[in-house]
């Protein structure tokens, strides 16, 4: 066997079993960071809420993981929309849900360009989470 461009490489006799990795670089983008409000929060006075600094202006928290052609987010809350353009992403292949708070999941909706345009996109959580997903999304579901 050739494991030429591939990192490890291992080959098992015993069981015609091959394993091998390709060494390729995992890309992990931060869509959000912020509160369950986002920051700055509307109506407050606090110091960061009022900053000029734009490390201080931060969308509600969201992760966009690429690997070669396959890109999962996780979480997607009423800031999705505006993440995904900003983050100039044109495919999801999964959606991860840590949990059913709107925060993490109102942007749901905002998937529909995605499928329109590849079909089916897999969605991981809890099965409280997708119970709840299914719920307050019927029309999705």
């Amino acid at each position: 066997m050739d494991c030429k461009g591939i990192k490890y490489c291992h080959v098992s006799n015993k069981k015609k079993a091959i394993f091998a990795r390709k060494q390729t670089l995992l890309k992990i983008t931060f869509l959000g960071t912020g509160t369950s409000q986002g920051i700055p929060i509307i109506g407050s006075n606090h110091p960061v809420c009022l900053s000029s600094d734009e490390k201080d202006k931060r969308l509600r928290v969201s992760v966009l993981i690429e690997w070669e052609d396959f890109n999962c987010v996780v979480d997607c809350g009423p800031d999705f929309r505006q993440q995904m353009l900003r983050a100039n992403c044109e495919r999801i292949d999964g959606i991860v849900f840590t949990h059913e708070h709107s925060d993490h999941v109102l942007g749901l909706d905002d998937i529909r360009p995605f499928y329109f345009k590849q079909g089916d996109i897999s969605i991981y959580a809890h099965k409280r989470v997708l119970k709840s997903l299914r719920k307050r999304f019927d029309y999705i579901f």
